[in-house]
């Protein structure tokens, strides 16, 4: 397995260390992840990818079907949904994380990995080159590859936003390595710290009260050293009733 996957697999067997779970992973390539969890004794698994033609895992399910769309399964099926490398490819990134709130059981955790465009290499990257790290080039103008390319990459706080609007809560960031050229950001980290934070609770620039307490739990995060020095996001989120909005 890639680092990002078995990053991954370290954090379902944290959230659910009894293996006796329904689970569901999405665009699961060639499988190699599925294939991990199912040698680990996780029997109740399928997957769904755009291409199952693709899925070498032969003793597990791989539904045919497209992530920008609708799911094909019941509601509140699962206890656990996993989406590695996925929702940078999509178009309607809301309507994907509303399916997985829905097709998961009250309490069940989403792990949902992206590009980290945020660490202090990418901003560097986008400072000098418009572009982040990870999404290096323009997209093409000339042939639609949704499955391979990054059309939508997300900060943090669109991710976290996308989440906890519908129903999903972050209970966890996790990296799959820290990259040594964003270490030199540690001279920054305390100044790009303070600075977000001045931001973010400036009340000229914030109206709403409850989003200005949320606004400082949210500096907190971004400067979680996962994302500030990370190469991949990878959040765990949990079905849980909020008052974000519905």
């Amino acid at each position: 397995m890639h680092r990002i996957e078995q990053t991954v697999f370290n954090l379902v067997k944290k959230y659910f260390p009894e293996p006796n779970i329904l689970l569901m992973e999405l665009c699961p390539g060639h499988g190699e992840l599925s294939q991990a969890l199912l040698n680990s004794n996780y029997k109740n698994l399928e997957a769904l990818d755009i291409n199952p033609q693709n899925f070498k895992t032969i003793d597990i399910k791989c539904h045919k079907g497209n992530l920008g769309e609708d799911l094909p399964f019941e509601n509140e099926s699962y206890d656990l949904v996993i989406a590695v490398e996925g929702i940078e490819h999509l178009e309607n990134q809301y309507h994907f994380v509303s399916e997985c709130n829905r097709i998961l059981k009250p309490g069940g955790i989403l792990i949902v990995t992206t590009p980290n465009i945020v660490s202090f290499a990418s901003r560097i990257k986008f400072l000098f080159t418009g572009f982040y790290s990870l999404c290096t080039r323009p997209l093409s103008e000339f042939k639609k590859d949704w499955v391979t390319e990054h059309i939508a990459p997300l900060t943090f706080w669109q991710l976290r936003h996308i989440l906890h609007t519908n129903g999903m809560f972050i209970q966890e960031i996790q990296t799959d390595h820290i990259r040594r050229s964003s270490l030199v950001g540690l001279t920054f980290y305390p100044i790009s710290y303070l600075i977000t934070y001045l931001n973010v609770t400036n009340r000229s620039n914030e109206i709403e009260p409850k989003q200005l307490r949320v606004n400082k739990d949210i500096n907190n995060q971004m400067h979680n050293l996962s994302l500030f020095f990370g190469r991949t996001m990878i959040v765990v989120a949990k079905k849980e009733e909020h008052d974000y909005i519905k």
